[in-house]
């Protein structure tokens, strides 16, 4: 079987502006995950993007917005009709593709032997429990921990690269660290522990059953970060006030690191904003600052005397309104205008830069083209996801 070349894996310290597209395929799933933030869309409305439509985006994302890499959203992304063609697309023109996903549909070697056909480059497989506790939160299925278990090791055989994505609630925080030692054991480069966001639909909620508090979440997630750390697997937490994880600070991304995480997504390909290429570093915080407002965080007061005030998101107002700011630490000294403060001394995994961009993708019949709004149909909530704040 052909493998695709994948580019050698280096760790460093320096930090670069991401060059990855994310594309929402659909809200369509086979499994409920109790905290999904697509849980309150009509089940009518979780609709497929079609094969012609997610082509059109591969080639603006590549030959306009210059990313080298697009993460497949969902839903549940394998289950999409074309996922092999549209995974073998964005490998033909250099735009390397992850399928973000549970993974157990990849437990038939058949199925992962595919996406290698198709020119899969890594997989980021969310892996929220062990044994129970992952039937549990996913709320469908059986032996879903034990299928997941076998796709890693599917994909392990194949040489395929996957990562984890965990997000934390009250029901798997007992269970961090026994999911960073199933990374490290499987061969997982990275984990991205995530804080529960109450977006989108779930905003309206100010009593949700699942959510942790910061505080309940740390000592847990320290030791997580440890057991990675040992094992040389890259962790990163996402959207959590930097506040929160004394000494660990170089793992924090809020919104405003996001652009220096190469596994992050591209602000200005992911909103379709029309600014052709990558722009430069200062559009990247003004762009921090409006996903920071349209994701409806805050400071608390005790944010108000803070060092980090401008390169962190502070708290959630769902959070806030539940919880208040009392965890909220301030960070002494002169004002920090560098998102790179702290992560600029986490080890990470970098890629070297693809083939430069040749020009439109077949698609494409001219850069005009090209530069039209995507305006893209698939429903259930993927053009939502992609929205722009109002007035943006």
């Amino acid at each position: 079987m052909s493998m695709p070349d994948r580019p050698p894996l280096v760790k460093s310290r320096e930090r670069h502006l991401t060059r990855r597209g994310v594309l929402w395929l659909g809200l369509r799933c086979d499994v409920r995950c109790k905290f999904c933030y697509d849980e309150h869309v009509p089940a009518a409305q979780k609709g497929w993007l079609s094969l012609e439509d997610a082509i059109r985006a591969l080639d603006k994302f590549r030959s306009y917005y210059g990313n080298e890499f697009v993460d497949f959203m969902g839903g549940e992304p394998t289950l999409h009709p074309a996922i092999l063609d549209i995974t073998a697309h964005a490998a033909s023109i250099g735009l390397r593709p992850t399928v973000i996903t549970h993974g157990m549909h990849l437990a038939r070697p058949e199925r992962a032997a595919a996406f290698v056909q198709a020119g899969i480059h890594d997989f980021l497989v969310s892996v929220h429990g062990t044994g129970e506790t992952a039937r549990a939160i996913h709320g469908r299925g059986r032996d879903n921990a034990a299928r997941q278990e076998r796709a890693l090791d599917n994909l392990r055989a194949l040489g395929v690269p996957f990562r984890f994505n965990v997000t934390m609630i009250r029901d798997n925080l007992t269970e961090l660290e026994a999911i960073a030692a199933l990374a490290a054991g499987k061969g997982a480069r990275v984990v991205n522990f995530l804080t529960f966001n109450p977006y989108f639909e779930w905003e309206r909620d100010v009593e949700i059953s699942f959510q942790a508090r910061h505080s309940d979440i740390a000592p847990h997630l320290m030791r997580a970060i440890d057991i990675c750390t040992a094992a040389g697997v890259e962790a990163n937490v996402r959207y959590m006030p930097p506040c929160q994880l004394p000494g660990y600070e170089q793992h924090v991304y809020t919104g405003y690191q996001l652009p220096y995480d190469p596994h992050e997504w591209d602000y200005n390909s992911w909103y379709d904003t029309g600014y052709p290429g990558q722009p430069g570093e200062d559009w990247y915080y003004q762009a921090s600052g409006r996903q920071r407002e349209r994701h409806d965080y805050h400071e608390v007061p005790t944010c108000g005397g803070c060092a980090l005030r401008d390169v962190c998101d502070g708290f959630h107002a769902q959070y806030a309104a539940r919880w208040g700011g009392s965890e909220a630490v301030p960070y002494p000294g002169p004002p920090v205008a560098d998102p790179r403060h702290f992560i600029r001394h986490q080890d990470k995994y970098q890629y070297p830069p693809g083939e430069p961009v040749s020009g439109p993708g077949p698609s494409a019949s001219s850069s005009t083209e090209l530069a039209a709004p995507l305006g893209l149909t698939a429903s259930g909530g993927a053009v939502a996801r992609r929205k722009l704040p109002a007035g943006q």
